[in-house]
């Protein structure tokens, strides 16, 4: 056993998602051996923590000097800059897992709605997932939506093509459907399959994307 603050940051560290007992005590070690990176690291998530808030509507990570906003506002929430953007197409909502998703979706430049960011994926191994994630918000978004564009407005679950991100799609999918009971013209798709199987949106490269954009369904 090692040393109880070595172990205490080995056991934070192994908190971090794909981050393993192995890799975690060399990154202790390595945070360790080199001057002065401990003291830089404790000062970078103090302002981390103090200047970074989420967007109000689709929960992407926003920055104080980006916003105009005061950390207490921003613990409350409000837009980004996409999401406050005039030109956005307000009908287009892509629903996705996490933030890197979303980069990823908007760097194709082939999706010119906006987003909702749901924070992870349901696990069939943790009953509890569904809570985890932005499904009421997203609910409540949709349905507002509805409300004032009822004509045209389209959902696309892009989670990625994996067995968690179907799950996740289905059950989306699911908990919106009933919605089309009062607007018939509102429509869910899902990207098409110019992702592989098992493939992740953080990962895909930018033509894929576009494929998958163009053939959803």
């Amino acid at each position: 056993m090692y040393p109880k603050p070595i172990q205490n940051i080995i056991d934070l560290f192994t908190k971090f998602p794909g981050i393993g007992p192995r890799q975690a005590t060399r990154f202790a070690f390595h945070v360790l051996k080199k001057p002065g990176l401990a003291k830089e690291l404790a000062m970078r998530l103090a302002v981390l923590e103090n200047t970074i808030g989420f967007c109000n509507q689709c929960f992407r990570t926003l920055e104080q000097n980006d916003s105009g906003l005061t950390p207490d506002e921003l613990t409350r929430g409000g837009f980004c800059a996409l999401c406050r953007d005039s030109k956005r197409e307000l009908s287009l909502l892509a629903v996705v897992e996490k933030e890197a998703d979303m980069q990823n979706l908007e760097k194709t430049g082939s999706f010119l709605g906006l987003y909702h960011i749901l924070g992870g994926v349901i696990s069939p191994l943790d009953q509890d997932s569904p809570k985890k994630l932005r499904l009421r918000e997203l609910h409540e978004r949709v349905k507002k939506n509805l409300i004032t564009r009822p004509e045209n407005f389209e959902v696309i679950l892009a989670t990625n093509s994996t067995a968690e991100g179907d799950t996740t799609a289905m059950y989306i999918e699911r908990i919106l459907s009933p919605l089309k009971e009062n607007y018939p013209q509102f429509k869910i798709s899902r990207l098409g399959r110019g992702l592989s199987l098992g493939a992740e949106l953080e990962y895909a490269d930018h033509i894929t994307l576009k494929n998958a954009l163009t053939n959803r369904k």
